[in-house]
């Protein structure tokens, strides 16, 4: 089902009986649609007033339900709570993000200094030449280093990232099926706005395989150059 221009509303107050749709099938449509399951939906009913009318609306994702005859004072009251609630929730996903993409900053300074390292100990490895017991330990160094900077580093991200969005990956895949995990690691990077080099410092590859990856990731969701694609992923 799908609803056109309702996804910069406020908020949505709906009669549960309606011509055509009812409230509770426009809810669930509302909250099936990423650009629209922010909005906050109020359900009035004269009909539908019993506790599991009640349980179906708040179970369907209406943000509140309220019994006819409305009164004013009333409706003005809850109208301004589910909107304030909403603005709350939004500054705290905003607030826990930049935490996280700091911690992710955070994690990519080490990463350099891992790499820089790393670079020395190859240097090293170049200048001790045949010595099999310096070259096994460099070769154990190395190895260490590149196994920390990259898969442990991007388990913590991508757990605090779900933690903060529930259905993101559940709604990009769900509409673009074709993405691999390894293209949802670098969404999830992007809608963190991460930058390419930081990408690739946090994953221990290279920006060129980065650079690559973004350009397949465009052509499967199907959008131009032109169009931003971190703002392209906050939709979801």
């Amino acid at each position: 089902m799908q609803l056109l221009g309702v996804t910069e509303a406020d908020i949505i107050i709906s009669d549960w009986e309606m011509p055509g749709m009812s409230g509770i099938e426009l809810v669930e449509a509302l909250k099936a649609d990423p650009k629209t399951a922010h909005i906050p939906v109020i359900i009035v009913s004269g009909v539908m007033r019993s506790p599991a009318d009640l349980n179906e609306a708040l179970a369907a994702g209406a943000h509140d339900y309220l019994k006819k005859p409305v009164e004013p004072t009333e409706l003005a009251a809850r109208t301004n709570s589910a909107i304030q609630f909403v603005n709350c929730h939004r500054q705290e996903i905003a607030v826990k993000n930049l935490e996280l993409t700091t911690k992710a900053a955070m994690i990519t300074r080490g990463n350099q200094f891992n790499i820089a390292l790393a670079g020395k100990l190859k240097q090293l490895q170049t200048l001790l030449g045949d010595k099999p017991l310096a070259e096994m330990l460099i070769r154990e160094m190395l190895s260490d280093i590149e196994q920390n900077n990259g898969q442990d580093n991007w388990q913590y991200v991508e757990m605090a990232f779900h933690n903060l969005h529930l259905s993101f990956c559940k709604n990009i895949t769900g509409q673009f099926p074709s993405l691999t995990p390894g293209d949802i690691r670098i969404c999830i990077l992007m809608r963190l706005g991460m930058k390419n080099k930081e990408i690739a410092k946090l994953l221990y590859q290279s920006p060129g395989s980065i650079k690559v990856t973004r350009s397949r990731i465009r052509k499967k969701l199907g959008i131009a150059t032109e169009t931003n694609l971190p703002g392209f992923l906050a939709r979801f």
